[in-house]
């Protein structure tokens, strides 16, 4: 077996995206059962989470409130090859949950990016729509207060950008019936 096919199988079993089969070599099947592969899973989990908890402050808050964070970030580590790093870790975490079926996920998450794209010097200018007044999902979620479970429906948008003064502007576009 080359080198490369051995690393990819080995991050497969870290990920817990891969099965050993018959075909696998002995050393294979000794990893999958390794208490030390669920330990590294372990400390892989723990270390996004401390990085994601301090960087994706809102986000992570409403997912947690929302009993969703697990499954968030078993996704995420599942799904994507990150560095370590933490720098790299809060972007890619975000953008993983533009497609995700809460609406209310999607445009924290989408307001999140947009704000620390901007922080970092983006000139960009991030929108992002909300089903909901976002000025109250985000006091709550800043202030550690769960959100309302129960939000005045609205047409919503937010717009981060540098040229805005505090870098955002609320825009409520429409209400729904």
């Amino acid at each position: 077996m080359d080198l490369a096919s051995h690393q990819r199988i080995l991050l497969g079993l870290i990920r817990a995206n891969y099965q050993v089969g018959r075909e696998d070599g002995d050393y294979f099947h000794l990893v999958a059962r390794s208490p030390d592969l669920e330990e590294a899973r372990g400390n892989i989990y723990l270390w996004r989470v401390y990085v994601l908890e301090r960087t994706c402050v809102l986000t992570v808050a409403l997912l947690r409130q929302r009993g969703l964070l697990e499954p968030a970030l078993q996704a995420f580590i599942r799904s994507r090859n990150v560095s370590p790093f933490r720098e790299y870790q809060p972007l890619l975490f975000l953008e993983t949950l533009a497609g995700h079926a809460d609406p209310l996920v999607v445009s924290v998450s989408q307001f999140e990016h947009g704000l620390m794209r901007v922080r970092e010097g983006d000139d960009a200018t991030y929108t992002v729509p909300w089903q909901c007044d976002p000025r109250e999902v985000l006091l709550c979620l800043a202030q550690e207060r769960p959100v309302p479970p129960a939000l005045a429906d609205g047409t919503y948008l937010t717009r981060v950008a540098r040229s805005i003064p505090e870098y955002v502007a609320v825009e409520r576009i429409g209400q729904t019936s």
